[in-house]
């Protein structure tokens, strides 16, 4: 009984929550220039950032491949990388005494 009761609020809580955040459609073709050589330069200037941030993108997952390959023999990675992982849940919890309880219950 309780549990069903729980799931329909958070279904309504859900279903609530969508559509409050809906934003109101933007008619976006009224808004773009009606002249194709104007249209052409706004086209090229988002292609040229677009592909701007693809580089770096590239460039950042390189440079990350290099830092791993270099510490890969100094520390053991896929631990640290799951201790980065749960200092980030627990930085995002909100209730930090809860939260320790339930890892303290979990973990004996």
């Amino acid at each position: 009984m309780v549990i069903k009761l729980y799931t329909r609020c958070c279904v309504f809580y859900y279903l609530n929550m969508a559509k409050r955040n809906k934003k109101q459609p933007v008619d976006v073709a009224n808004l773009q220039p009606d002249e194709v050589n104007a249209l052409r330069v706004v086209v090229k200037e988002f292609m040229d950032r677009m592909q701007r941030i693809d580089s770096e993108i590239d460039t950042l997952k390189s440079d990350k491949k290099e830092l791993v390959e270099e510490f890969s023999d100094k520390l053991d990675l896929k631990t640290l990388n799951a201790a980065l992982r749960v200092t980030k849940i627990q930085s995002e919890v909100e209730f930090k005494d809860t939260f320790d309880i339930f890892c303290e219950v979990l973990c004996s």
